[in-house]
């Protein structure tokens, strides 16, 4: 799956118009939705990373499956005043396409088609800093 196009500008203005940011991914993309999430939170914006609390994390994936492991937290946290933002080298995750049927809109960095895993995860990162220098 390739990557969305957003502009910096829309990307701000949602961030900043959402009641609350979620953000979340798998493996390297995780510590991005993490950092992203710190980020945030520096610049006084309210977000929660979905892959960092490990107890609810395998316990939705023991009761449900782990294609629901954000998902089910959306739906008990979201509302459609909300942002979700999902890091994801390759797009096709099950549970990041889970994520994505979310009530809450979404902005989506994947990677490329043809790009390798370090690159893709390198341009998530700047696209990290960057939103954090626009705050």
């Amino acid at each position: 799956m390739e990557a969305k196009l957003y502009s910096m500008d829309n990307i701000i203005k949602q961030i900043k118009k959402a009641n609350m940011v979620f953000v979340c991914g798998n493996g390297g993309s995780a510590a991005t939705a993490e950092h992203l999430s710190n980020d945030l939170f520096s610049k006084g914006i309210v977000t929660i990373c979905l892959s960092s609390n490990t107890s609810i994390i395998t316990m939705i994936a023991n009761d449900y499956g782990y294609k629901y492991i954000f998902k089910r937290q959306l739906d008990l946290l979201a509302s459609e005043d909300d942002l979700l933002i999902v890091f994801s080298v390759s797009g096709t995750s099950p549970n990041i396409l889970e994520a994505l049927e979310a009530k809450c809109p979404a902005i989506t960095f994947f990677g490329n088609k043809g790009e390798s895993y370090e690159d893709a995860e390198d341009r998530h990162l700047q696209i990290v800093h960057q939103i954090k220098k626009l705050l």
